[in-house]
């Protein structure tokens, strides 16, 4: 049976740190990386992978630049150009050039289809060419390199805008360009400061109209950017709470954003101190000035510590730039620092003119996806299929690319399902396709239900473990169900049934019964008997009396010949003393009498000499008695009421 979610992994030789698919061509993606400038052995290259197959992915172009210069650290795919397919590359020229203050390190690349021969067969296989290289950054830092390569989602017969930013840059640059033109590219503007920035995107509102966002650790800002020239700089639009005072700031930081409409942008965000990461969903002002307003928030779970990549995709993607945003889901991923990739669902309604986004819900996790640390995730282009959607319509596919320094390639494929227009919650006047369906009242209503069936049963278990313990009322009469061994193993500290054995203090059987008594008989009047083979759990002694015996173990430990088992309580031995009398005839009844002329009832220690040599006559003349043992015996009875504790005794013999 196929995996629900097929995934195809693919090792290359050099370690990997940027990937994008082909916005027109979700099979194709490109990949970037290399060892960077030096004696390393390990090439500086860029791949076109074949994603077709969704378990199996092959390399289809592969083009290696430089080793005397930088490994790629950024890039983009764009739409083509005549019938190349253009990259966008961030790669820093040599040491040696840069040194001279010449870093040619925005390059653009076309990816050449297969050349077709004579008779219609493709006679090679694509190609990687590069058609420029340029300097878009003002400054000359040596370390200073093209972090950030981003570009907006193509229409077509309209431009498209891209944005690259620095890194390691004591004076941060985000520079605007047009990709209408490569060589070199016509600049839309530039922003300079003194913050480095941690992401930039763009959203195209109208013909030659877009929103441009970046975001430093701390603060957002947005600008809108029409065909004429604007010099004005963006608006702050958020202020992270406590980061404008003197002291070093302990709060949350942004590690990435994406545009989820013109009205709604999402923010990846590192907790401080590896506290954990939050994905926040922000209202942008209509006026596009004044300050965002949180929208939705969700925390990921706490052994995500920190996170290192963002990726987001509209499943239903407006068809022209000025058309508005309908309803639709989106699929937000996030890469972990434990090598993990966590995936959620955000639906978007909209009712009266008015965009409602819910709340961010998780729906998959992927852990151990790569061997070491991601570096790069990318989501497919999602185009929906003409309408009507019927039978015959092909299943559609979402996949998201993932690559790490471990020099892999992972590629997972998500299935799409369509929204029947029968449902009424979440649903637009045609269909559309989500990767999870909006909750119905059918699902609430199921899950109540298992929830009330789960907590049911619980009580029912609960319920039977107390009755077996003897701790509650029988209503289940759950000790008929169960088997004696398993009552044994749940324990039942109050009561016990018939026929269980305690093996922690197991009795022996074959002792004879006088020698539980610990009475030393004479050899001649004892009679030589055996005790039956069985002990019910009614004769053991409980726990209370063994601690009892023992503490009386000293004097039972006087009687010379007699056997020790397990010890006895008074009131047992008494009575045992007692029939064995009875049934030898040696019964004195005197013992029924006070044997003091007062009549007051006094322990054993409180007897007088001759009142305990008138009590051990009575009791027996054939019987030889320990010094210490009549106390034991009689502990705890008054003397005066021990004819009648005795009399009962026999009596009930």
């Amino acid at each position: 049976m196929a995996p629900l979610i097929p995934s195809a992994k693919l090792t290359l030789s050099y370690p990997l740190y940027a990937c994008d698919f082909d916005p027109l061509d979700s099979s194709r993606l490109v990949v970037g990386g290399g060892g960077g400038a030096g004696r390393t052995g390990v090439g500086n290259k860029i791949t076109l992978i074949d994603t077709s197959n969704s378990t199996e992915l092959q390399e289809a172009a592969e083009i290696e630049l430089s080793k005397d210069e930088d490994n790629v650290t950024s890039l983009a795919v764009g739409a083509k150009k005549d019938k190349a397919t253009l990259v966008f590359a961030g790669v820093n020229s040599s040491p040696a050039d840069v040194e001279k203050g010449r870093n040619a390190h925005f390059r653009v690349l076309g990816i050449e289809p297969p050349k077709v021969s004579k008779k219609g067969k493709d006679a090679s296989e694509p190609s990687i060419l590069e058609h420029s290289r340029a300097s878009l950054f003002q400054g000359r830092e040596k370390d200073a390199y093209q972090r950030i390569t981003r570009l907006s989602n193509p229409f077509p017969n309209q431009p498209q805008l891209g944005a690259v930013a620095t890194g390691l840059a004591r004076n941060s640059e985000i520079v605007l360009f047009d990709t209408s033109t490569t060589s070199p590219p016509r600049s839309r503007g530039a922003v300079t400061s003194n913050k480095e920035a941690e992401d930039v995107d763009f959203i195209q509102t109208g013909d030659d109209e877009f929103l441009f966002a970046y975001c430093d650790e701390h603060d957002i800002y947005l600008k809108k950017i029409s065909h004429e020239a604007d010099e004005e700089e963006p608006d702050l639009i958020y202020i992270t709470p406590a980061t404008r005072g003197p002291e070093k700031p302990s709060t949350p930081k942004f590690r990435a954003m994406r545009f989820l409409s013109k009205e709604f942008l999402i923010m990846l965000t590192n907790i401080h101190s590896n506290g954990g990461v939050v994905l926040q969903i922000f209202r942008i002002p209509p006026s596009g000035k004044g300050q965002c307003r949180l929208a939705q928030s969700h925390r990921l779970p706490d052994r995500i510590t920190k996170a290192t990549g963002l990726a987001v995709c509209n499943l239903t993607p407006p068809t022209s730039p000025s058309e508005p945003q309908g309803y639709t889901q989106f699929v937000v991923a996030v890469a972990g620092h434990d090598i993990s990739l966590s995936l959620f669902k955000v639906d978007l309604q909209v009712a009266v003119g008015l965009s409602v986004i819910m709340s961010i819900k998780s729906f998959r996790t992927l852990r151990n996806v790569h061997p070491l640390q991601i570096t790069s995730l990318a989501f497919s282009n999602f185009t929906p299929p003409a309408h009507p959607i019927t039978a015959s319509t092909p299943p559609q596919y979402l996949k998201l690319a993932s690559v790490g320094v471990a020099n892999t390639v992972v590629v997972h494929t998500f299935p799409l399902f369509p929204v029947p227009l029968s449902m009424k919650r979440g649903q637009s006047t045609t269909p559309r396709y989500v990767i999870a369906l909006p909750s119905t009242a059918a699902a609430f209503g199921m899950g109540v239900i298992l929830s009330f069936i789960g907590i049911a049963l619980a009580a029912i278990f609960i319920q039977g473990i107390l009755e077996i313990r003897g701790g509650v009322p029988v209503y289940l009469n759950a000790r008929n169900h169960l088997p004696v061994i398993w009552q044994e193993a749940l324990g039942r500290p109050f009561e016990f049934p018939s026929g269980y054995n305690d093996l922690k203090s197991p009795i022996s059987s074959s002792e004879p019964e006088i020698s539980k008594i610990q009475v030393r008989a004479d050899p001649e009047t004892q009679p030589k008997t055996k005790a039956s083979a069985t002990t019910t759990r009614e004769e053991t002694m409980t726990q209370a009396t063994r601690e009892e015996a023992e503490a009386t173990g000293a004097g039972q430990e006087s009687c010379s010949g007699a056997t020790a088992t397990a010890p006895e309580p008074p009131s047992r031995q008494q009575e045992k003393l007692a029939k064995k009398l009875k049934g030898e005839g040696k019964w004195n009844e005197q013992i029924l009498k006070p044997g003091h002329e007062d009549g007051k009832k006094r322990t054993w220690k409180e007897l007088a000499e001759h009142e305990k040599e008138h009590y051990k006559k009575a009791l027996g003349e054939g019987v030889n008695w320990a010094e210490e043992l009549p106390e034991n015996v009689f502990k705890g009875v008054l003397f005066g009421e021990l004819g009648g504790a005795v009399g009962r005794a026999i009596a009930g013999a």
